[in-house]
């Protein structure tokens, strides 16, 4: 497609890859409600009835919340409907609404300006996250608002003429939006906000929707009725494609089915190599969601569920009792098998509240820096994580450490909390695993010390790219040098996992590149035997491994490792998986 992109490049727009598959249609524009508010003043004697309006929209939404849900499980399954406790969980949460009936007092306006001017407020919050996945997040709130001002005003109209199929386009679409889309009328859709991780995305590729999110400026250059060919394999849309490229499309459709038929047979086939060598897939997760996914797809353990999330969510630290709620949850339903806790890693993308601004946050003061100074805050995460333990298995991982001093501090507080909790009587699992992330290179050199202190680590491979080359992936004007695939890092990688061996200490790996296919055979070959991806990606990194024998992937390790630059083992990565078998 990259000589098609030249050719008809006024024509082609670029987006997330958010659900994969290929569509082609007319186009229908949703209406954004958002667009539709204005700030109108009230009088002081009219405050109390727009408090009780909103009263009555989330007496009308929960309602209709849970009506959704019941629909969604019936129609997909049990695991889909869970998206909507989330949405519940924020109608009920208290301080959300105080905030909009506080603004309606103070303020002196219409419900409708209220509940927008919060929404706002959580977007500036947002807008300041990096991580995808969290900023995906807002999507959730934005939802609620929407069903809000739809209770107080009343739906907009949805344009939208057609009788045939079409393709979605739209600011956003929120999952209660892709929840009303019918599968039998609805081809794909696109928006210019939104990403790969958002529940509208989920929902998407639970339904088998092509979705391309993140076009910026698409609305302006589509129109309805347009025909469009959607490809949410690549992240691409063609406006007005010419009739060549139509056919070539259909031809595209009939693979991409037949090979998504093929990776759902791999379901409950063990993860293994050509030849039968055996390793861990785990799942990387966030919320209850993931973790559904995660058994959906057979993953054999949680290997980094991240904390940060329902924090943030609530702009507050959640009691002892919270989270323990939380990790009960996820532990006992992935039992027997093991789930990893990572402790906060709050700062750089993701925060709470930022008392000190600073020129750098993924430099300065976050994560285990932060908690080891404030210990009572990571103790009462680690209460919680112990207490969850006896509903299963259970592993304790710390981010963003980097150097002896920390780890030990880190093990001898968690001893303590222990003990503490001994002390109340409280039953626990005994000997909790402690581990690390490897995610600052001044650990990684130090391997060999570190696997003396710890019981395992996990390499995160985002932060260990980022700050082994000084490379902001967030910058447009470095990220091209941002390389996983710098030999620095695979040294780093290598050094790592040697360590681990020589101690007996298990290694994983759970940063992108373990959910990169083509990456397989050169992680493995360096020796790796425990992946934590996505749980999207778990089939299509079993199908890569199943294409590889152990010995051929020592063989493409050593050859990668003796090559000069990342392009040109990226360009023999990609050689070697086009093969059908390495």
């Amino acid at each position: 497609m990259g000589g098609r992109e030249k050719e008809f490049g006024e024509n082609v727009l670029k987006g997330i890859a958010a659900s994969p598959g290929v569509a082609m249609g007319k186009v229908c524009i949703h209406k954004d409600i958002f667009s539709h508010i204005t700030v109108l003043p009230i009088e002081d004697q009219e405050i109390g009835n727009e408090i009780r309006r909103v009263q009555r929209a989330v007496e009308d939404i929960e309602e209709a919340i849970r009506n959704d849900q019941e629909m969604i499980r019936k129609k997909i399954g049990p695991k889909e409907a869970e998206i909507f406790s989330a949405h519940l969980s924020i109608i009920e949460d208290s301080h959300y609404l105080a905030e909009i009936f506080e603004r309606i007092a103070t303020q002196k306006i219409k419900a409708e300006a209220a509940v927008l001017l919060q929404i706002r407020k959580y977007e500036e919050v947002f807008s300041k996250v990096e991580n995808p996945y969290l900023k995906d997040r807002i999507l959730d709130i934005r939802d609620i608002g929407t069903r809000l001002l739809e209770s107080l005003m009343g739906p907009l109209d949805f344009d939208c003429p057609f009788q045939e199929p079409v393709i979605i386009a739209g600011l956003e679409l929120t999952a209660k939006d892709t929840l009303r889309l019918k599968k039998d009328r609805v081809w794909a859709f696109i928006t210019e906000q939104g990403g790969k991780e958002s529940h509208a995305a989920i929902l998407a590729r639970a339904m088998g929707i092509p979705a391309v999110l993140g076009m910026e400026g698409l609305l302006s250059r589509i129109e309805k009725g347009d025909f469009l060919i959607v490809d949410g394999n690549l992240g691409l849309i063609v406006v007005n494609p010419p009739e060549e490229m139509i056919q070539e499309y259909h031809q595209v459709q009939e693979k991409i089915k037949i090979r998504r038929e093929n990776l759902h047979l791999l379901i409950s086939s063990p993860a293994a190599t050509l030849d039968g060598c055996p390793f861990k897939l785990m799942a990387n997760i966030g919320n209850l969601l993931d973790l559904e996914y995660a058994l959906r797809y057979q993953a054999d353990g949680i290997g980094l569920f991240r904390t940060e999330l329902p924090f943030i969510m609530g702009e507050r630290f959640l009691s002892e009792e919270e989270q323990f709620d939380l990790y009960r949850t996820v532990v006992e339903k992935m039992n027997p098998k093991e789930v990893t806790i990572r402790t906060l890693d709050l700062g750089g993308d993701k925060f709470l509240k930022i008392p000190h601004p600073e020129r750098n946050p993924f430099l300065g003061y976050r994560s285990t820096r932060f908690f080891l100074k404030e210990k009572s805050l990571l103790r009462s995460q680690l209460m919680a994580i112990m207490k969850a333990s006896r509903y299963g298995k259970v592993k304790i991982l710390f981010p963003m450490v980097c150097d002896m001093d920390e780890v030990r501090n880190l093990v001898i507080l968690a001893k303590e909390t222990e003990r503490e909790l001994r002390a109340r009587g409280e039953d626990f699992q005994k000997d909790i695993p402690l581990g690390v992330m490897v995610e600052v290179p001044s650990l990684a050199i130090l391997a060999h010390k570190l696997m003396k202190e710890v019981d395992f680590v996990s390499i995160g491979t985002n932060d260990l790219v980022q700050f082994t080359l000084a490379v902001d992936r967030d910058n447009d004007l470095v990220s091209h040098l941002y390389q996983p695939l710098h030999l620095s890092v695979l040294y780093l990688i290598r050094n790592v996992v040697d360590a681990g061996r020589a101690h007996g200490k298990s290694v994983s790996i759970c940063g992108e590149m373990a959910g990169n296919p083509i990456f397989f055979p050169l992680l493995f070959g360096l020796g790796l035997r425990e992946f934590s991806v996505s749980p999207m990606a778990i089939l299509e990194v079993k199908e890569a491994a199943k294409k590889v024998s152990e010995k051929k992937a020592c063989e493409v390790a050593r050859k990668a490792l003796d090559m000069d630059s990342p392009r040109e083992i990226a360009q023999f990565l990609e050689a070697s998986s086009l093969s059908e078998r390495i």
